[in-house]
């Protein structure tokens, strides 16, 4: 989609033989009409209108994410991480990977019309801080609370 079109239609082209063509503008991007106010309005699918909001809202999700991290991780709080909060709970390497990923992310749904690459990666993320926000699971999976006398060998369940 263009950012602007070399046409821009006025209110009376709507009701002659223009309007086939303001439509079919705004299906192949988008059409431009002043109104006799002098307002600017655009028309183009919402699919279209709907991606660049959810790419707002990740703009600028990434955004305060990336201002937080500019800041040492004792400043931090995990509302300075904004919708994106959950991941406060991520050592610094992660979060490292995190923004990498993020990035990529961006910009191949901003290259495209679909946002949910994006949501799929965040719901992983979201999966991966529960558990990590869990004290007793954090310890297992860091190793830092047990030995390996805690751990037994199980037997396999004799089939009947």
């Amino acid at each position: 989609m263009t950012a602007t079109r070399d046409r821009i239609y006025q209110t009376s082209d709507l009701t002659g033989s223009a309007r086939r063509e303001f439509i079919d503008d705004a299906l192949h991007g988008q059409a431009q009409l002043r109104t006799p106010e002098g307002d600017s309005l655009v028309m183009l699918r919402s699919a279209s209108l709907n991606h660049l909001a959810a790419m707002r809202d990740y703009a600028v999700a990434y955004l305060m994410f990336d201002n937080a991290l500019s800041r040492p991780r004792r400043d931090r709080r995990p509302a300075d991480f904004g919708k994106w909060a959950f991941i406060a709970v991520f050592d610094e390497d992660d979060l490292i990977t995190f923004r990498h990923e993020m990035n990529g992310l961006l910009m191949r749904a901003a290259a495209g019309e679909d946002t949910s690459v994006i949501e799929s990666t965040l719901s992983d993320w979201r999966r991966s801080a529960r558990t990590l926000a869990d004290p007793v699971a954090r310890a297992i999976l860091s190793g830092d609370a047990t030995e390996p006398s805690d751990w037994i060998d199980v037997e396999r369940p004799a089939e009947d």
